[in-house]
């Protein structure tokens, strides 16, 4: 038994250590990638906790932090997401989620986004902006597929696949891509540790015909969560982007009734949008709830980006 949790303590140090290695390389890369929607998270109550859920298992929610994190799930589960984000901008997601037994588990999904109708520009001889009189639009989909393995009773593992197609008024551009990630169990039960490497790809096609091509937002992301009580959680998780600083996040979840969660959360991300206004004081605050009943969850989660405003996502999900 001592031998068995000392093996365990040793993993727990070597994740941990693991984690925070990539974090020493930080990339000083200005300006962004392509596909940045890859980013984008489609679940209330993620959004609720500050988008900290890289750590956590069990987690239906967990499709976009970890794939590892759906190993133990109670049951198959079906649900959907719609996000309301900044100037008419909408997106969503639809997922399915099949634990096949103990040692084995699937999950698939599809995530669209939809920016609305933009005025299009063109720049004059001195330089200026000039309305045309006529719009463009741009949306993307990203279809995926997940698969978690049972590998010890200190580890899980799990691999998601996926394609983008991204379309730029009469432009397009497609990519795939594999996310891969890990959960670990320590000898104290109450704590879990996660890591996880998303968006490890290619471009397939491009928006020109030329030789430019995107780079990916590959996302390194270490992230646990406690439990103090049966009913309260606590998350934590640090995450590096491509062309992006660290990033901090952090939340809690605390079950007010069997049928009632209250949650809350922050990003130090969100800060970007602190411009000086009014709200910029509540640049990567979140709060949330959700509802159960048999069966069935219902979640809601809001995001503050400071003066750029605010995202909404309620989210609708069966067991069955």
């Amino acid at each position: 038994m001592t031998c068995s949790k000392s093996k365990k303590s040793l993993l727990t140090a070597l994740t941990l250590s693991l984690c925070l290695l990539p974090l020493l390389a930080v990339n000083d890369d200005a300006g962004t990638t392509g596909f940045a929607s890859l980013k984008n998270v489609y679940s209330a109550r993620a959004i609720a906790m500050g988008q900290s859920l890289t750590g956590q298992t069990g987690n239906p929610d967990g499709l976009h932090f970890n794939p590892a994190s759906i190993i133990k799930i109670d049951g198959n589960e079906v649900g959907t997401t719609y996000t309301n984000a900044f100037v008419g901008s909408q997106g969503g997601q639809l997922q399915y989620l099949w634990p096949k037994n103990r040692f084995t588990a699937w999950g698939f999904a599809l995530k669209y986004l939809n920016l609305g109708l933009m005025e299009r520009t063109e720049v004059d001889q001195n330089g200026d902006l000039v309305s045309t009189g006529e719009t463009f639009g741009a949306s993307n989909i990203v279809a995926s597929a997940s698969l978690a393995k049972y590998i010890s009773d200190a580890l899980d593992v799990g691999g998601t696949a996926k394609v983008i197609f991204d379309q730029i008024d009469s432009s397009s551009a497609t990519a795939a891509m594999l996310d891969l990630g890990i959960i670990h169990h320590p000898a104290n039960e109450k704590l879990k540790v996660g890591l996880s490497l998303r968006n490890i790809g290619f471009q397939i096609t491009r928006y020109t015909g030329s030789d430019n091509r995107e780079k990916l937002p590959f996302t390194f992301a270490a992230g646990m969560t406690y439990d103090f009580t049966p009913g309260l959680m606590a998350s934590l998780e640090v995450g590096k982007a491509t062309g992006e600083n660290i990033v901090a996040k952090a939340g809690v979840e605390y079950e007010l009734t069997p049928a009632f969660d209250l949650r809350g959360g922050f990003r130090t991300n969100a800060s970007d949008g602190y411009n000086g206004g009014s709200l910029a004081l509540l640049s990567g605050l979140s709060l949330g709830a959700g509802w159960k009943s048999d069966r069935y969850r219902v979640d809601y989660g809001v995001s503050s980006y400071g003066d750029l405003g605010w995202i909404n996502q309620i989210s609708l999900s069966y067991e069955f």
